[in-house]
């Protein structure tokens, strides 16, 4: 088992800051000496760990071979002798100062001139020597030498179980196919599936015990729909990645934050909506956006206004709202005759009145639909509405590639995947995928920032199974954008637009 994070004491703790930031908890200066000229710089523009790295190892860079500088080493009892021949006998707390301050090791031989000189307070030197003491067993938790351990929430048992226990299994089977090849820098990936509680509290407690008890690095596939915003906030106390969680609607909450979801939510696709509205050639004024009074609501009607006053040059669509269990179609029918588009985000039973009462009036307004609104299909829809009729889906099966289809196969057969829920499976394989890539880019020095950083690098990242995924500092969505086709009612079928894939810019 990954063990949790080790508990740092208060001059550790500040220790840490002193290696990682280069800067004094205590608020005094700390000043860096660099080079022959001697340039002052401020200690947080020259940290201890831009050399050698969080774990202390040191990574040779620009011709540069830092040193291990983790206290076993250091302490050695027979010394030291290094490439070039220098010798010297074992640190202790004060030659390690002197080194930090004078640039000598322990037999005063003059340390590389690469090596910065730092000018410090007696506390704050105090405590970074508390820190370095304990620095290489300074691990995030879930992350020894040999594994990372992540964790997922998942429902394992009631009517969503047999989707959570497939997605289980579709991220266990890819995992141990990597550990086959040797995991990743070494490490094995094991996940530890947290099976949901009988209530949405229960079900965060049963992650937090988790967390605390277990020790996992990072949350990965995780089943989050109707949880997203309590799980972030859970999340964010702990600085606890979530990679990939399988959601309906993410919605703003995860900007900044460490969270990354694959497909858009209401919100983008939403917009998505409103650019073809546009590019279809409705003025602004001529587009309406109808909803429900509901909140959930608040946010994809926002997106449209400002995606249609964005496209536009500051146009504004016409709002329009009703009541829940207070529709009449007739009425609204009427509300919304001078539009050419119709962006309507209501529940199909709403919708399928609103499209006769427009028939029998003689309106076909081109109508914009949600997916995830829809019951069952549209074809028996009026046909004045042939293909007039566009709806937004965050995914959908040629997404797949010729590749991704062949390790999805083969994952299926050598684990004995089910043939059900193939759309939950494929989420969850692709958030595991994105795992592994993040933990590559973020390289033998393991860290949840590391990860988040190696993740935010990605651009069109290929998955075989999803839209290529684009990441970035202020971009937490890996599929931007939708997948907009009409309804073909002549022939009982959905085509494409264009690509089939819209990309938000």
């Amino acid at each position: 088992m990954a063990s949790p994070a080790m508990a740092l004491d208060d001059a550790e703790i500040r220790g840490k800051q002193i290696y990682f930031e280069g800067t004094s908890p205590r608020g005094t200066e700390i000043t860096a000496v660099v080079g022959d000229e001697a340039a002052l710089l401020p200690g947080s523009a020259m940290p201890c760990s831009s050399c050698h790295g969080g774990d202390g190892l040191g990574r040779p860079e620009g011709g540069l071979i830092p040193l291990d500088i983790r206290w076993s080493e250091l302490v050695k009892t027979y010394g030291h002798v290094h490439h070039n021949g220098r010798r010297h006998p074992p640190y202790d707390d004060a030659s390690f100062a002197r080194s930090m301050v004078g640039g000598v090791d322990p037999a005063n031989n003059q340390l590389d001139r690469a090596m910065p000189l730092y000018q410090m307070s007696s506390e704050d030197m105090a405590d970074l020597i508390a820190y370095m003491k304990v620095l290489e067993n300074d691990l995030d938790p879930g992350v020894s030498n040999d594994r990372v351990q992540v964790a997922t929430l998942l429902p394992l048992s009631g009517p969503a179980g047999a989707t959570g226990e497939a997605m289980a299994r579709v991220m266990q089977g890819h995992f141990e196919d990597i550990n086959k090849q040797g995991g990743v820098f070494g490490r094995r990936i094991d996940l530890l599936a947290v099976p949901f509680g009988q209530s949405a509290e229960a079900s965060l407690e049963n992650l937090q015990q988790a967390l605390r008890v277990e020790g996992a690095f990072a949350v990965v596939g995780a089943y989050t729909i109707g949880l997203d915003e309590a799980l972030l906030d859970v999340l964010r106390t702990d600085n606890v990645p979530l990679v990939g969680p399988f959601t309906l609607d993410p919605g703003d909450a995860f900007l900044d934050s460490g969270a990354f979801y694959i497909y858009s939510g209401f919100d983008e696709q939403a917009r998505a909506l409103a650019d073809q509205a546009v590019l279809q050639g409705a003025d602004a004024g001529k587009i309406a956006v109808a909803s429900r009074e509901d909140a959930r609501f608040n946010g994809p009607v926002r997106a449209v206004r400002e995606q249609v006053r964005t496209k536009t040059g500051g146009g504004a669509p016409d709002e329009q709202r009703y009541a829940s269990g207070e529709f009449d179609a007739t009425e609204f029918a009427e509300r919304v005759a001078g539009s050419e588009a119709l962006i309507f985000l209501g529940p199909q039973s709403d919708l399928e009145p609103l499209l006769a009462a427009l028939d029998s009036k003689g309106l076909s307004p081109r109508v914009y639909l949600l997916s995830s609104l829809l019951a069952q299909p549209l074809f028996d829809a009026p046909a004045t509405f042939d293909r007039r009729i566009f709806i937004a889906y965050p995914t959908l099966s040629s997404d797949m590639t010729p590749k991704g289809r062949e390790e999805y196969q083969s994952l299926a057969k050598t684990y004995s995947l089910p043939s059900e829920h193939v759309q939950a499976q494929l989420a969850a394989f692709a958030a595991a995928k994105l795992l592994v890539e993040g933990l590559r880019r973020a390289g033998r020095d393991l860290s949840r920032v590391k990860l988040i950083e190696g993740i935010e690098e990605l651009f069109a990242f290929q998955t075989g199974v999803t839209p290529p995924l684009s990441y970035g500092p202020n971009r937490r969505i890996g599929a931007r954008g939708a997948h907009i086709v009409a309804v073909d009612l002549a022939n009982k079928r959905y085509a494409p637009i264009g690509d089939g894939w819209y990309e938000l810019r």
